[in-house]
């Protein structure tokens, strides 16, 4: 893999006089010193040279999650040959990244880097732990919905590599074709006579307001109000007609058997135990599709009640810290090695998320897993990336939980939902 060589040739030159220059004074005052990197004392011994320091090695501390960490530590040693930058990646949950880069960062032992979702500008960047980037060549074979999703009030907080919205894996020797409704997904499972037939992460022990929006959002449910790519907080959605609408179709397949109360791991061994005949996730399972044992294949969710269930789009994308002591390196780093054809492809052959690089998504035109979440995705709303987004996670995800669960209410659980978010947002 060959990647842009001269600007770092020029960039590390540069790095490397920065050090001479800061190295300590003459000692003796009739010292003469010169400009080469060899310095020679004509005075106190002519004869005993000195030379100055060598630069430290440039390092980069990368955070990521297991899956993205893999596929990072897979096509960075390239980058450290060419360059001699070295690229630490450190395993941090992904869950756990949004939180911890923002008080590590000013403690001097956060990233330079971090691996993140399109969902967390606003809060980060209104937060001051983002450092903007300059659009320019680079951004160019990038789709414009994965510029604009990491753009907040005018300005480009990342470098996107994969876009992603659930969809719905099911066993191909199970279901003889991918339902089209709900209605077609029930009739299979009474078919088959198979209890909690459909696994979505969310229920049981488990909260998951992320895989369970489709069912909120099929019967006109949303988040915040929108227009023209900006959301009003002040506008909010969970407990409108369409939300409720939707909790109530969802509480009804629960308490019929057909969903099943399960949270991420049990829906995922079901299915790949060949017991469940559908699953709804997403596309960061394909990395390890080559090892399941049941065959299967991917579509887009069925429509609930005629109308089309909108998956929450996200991309993800790396971060540029705002308290990294390497700015300078760490910006080469993203523009020319990852955003770069060859970084972008090595990463998706490592990871397998569908790409937002113009000629990436060319090169895997003819995947059909890739183009069924391409589909879904062309289906859903991007998740809103203001500040307040972080608000409705929680409170979202414990209410349906309940609802799943059996303990309350359609009604109950957005209500309380949407009375929970607007009191949050107020204060």
């Amino acid at each position: 893999m060959t990647f842009k060589k001269m600007p770092w040739v020029a960039l590390l030159a540069v790095f490397a006089l920065v050090v001479a220059a800061c190295g300590g004074g003459d000692d003796a005052a009739d010292e003469t010193t010169t400009t080469e990197a060899e310095v020679t004392t004509t005075t106190a011994a002519p004869e005993t040279t000195t030379t100055t320091e060598a630069a430290p090695a440039i390092e980069l501390l990368i955070w990521a999650d297991e899956n993205r960490a893999s596929a990072i530590e897979e096509v960075a040693p390239a980058f450290t040959e060419e360059t001699g930058v070295v690229i630490n990646v450190e395993l941090v949950d992904f869950g756990q990244i949004r939180d911890q880069v923002g008080v590590a960062g000013p403690a001097g032992e956060g990233p330079d880097i971090f691996i993140g979702a399109s969902d967390w500008v606003g809060e980060l960047a209104t937060n001051g732990v983002l450092e903007p980037i300059e659009g320019g060549a680079w951004s160019a074979p990038f789709t414009d919905a994965s510029l604009n999703a990491l753009t907040f009030d005018g300005t480009l907080y990342g470098v996107p590599y994969a876009v992603e919205a659930v969809a719905l894996y099911y066993n191909t020797d199970l279901v003889a074709e991918a339902p089209a409704t709900f209605d077609d997904l029930i009739a299979a499972c009474e078919a088959d006579a198979v209890e909690a037939c459909l696994g979505v992460p969310g229920a049981g022990d488990a909260t998951d307001a992320y895989h369970n929006y489709p069912f909120i959002s099929a019967t006109g449910g949303y988040i915040f109000g929108e227009a023209d790519g900006v959301y009003d907080p002040t506008d909010v959605g969970l407990d409108s007609e369409g939300a409720i609408a939707g909790a109530e179709f969802l509480s009804e397949i629960s308490a019929s058997g057909v969903l099943g109360k399960t949270n991420y791991d049990e829906a995922k061994n079901l299915f790949l135990a060949g017991e469940q005949p559908f699953w709804i996730t997403g596309p960061w399972e394909l990395g390890g599709a080559a090892d399941w044992t049941v065959p299967w294949s991917v579509a887009k969710i069925p429509t609930i009640e005629g109308g089309t269930p909108q998956p929450f789009i996200g991309v993800q994308a790396f971060f540029l810290s705002s308290f990294s002591e390497n700015k300078l390196v760490a910006q080469s780093f993203l523009f020319d090695f990852i955003a770069s054809e060859e970084g972008q492809n090595a990463l998706f052959a490592a990871d397998g998320r569908p790409p937002v690089h113009q000629t990436i998504i060319d090169n895997v035109a003819g995947n059909a897993a890739i183009s069924a979440f391409g589909a879904s995705a062309a289906d859903g709303v991007p998740i809103p990336n203001i500040p307040e987004m972080s608000s409705v996670w929680g409170t979202l995800g414990d209410n349906l939980q309940l609802l799943r669960n059996g303990e309350i209410d359609a009604n109950t659980a957005m209500t309380t939902a949407a009375e929970a978010v607007r009191a949050a947002i107020e204060g």
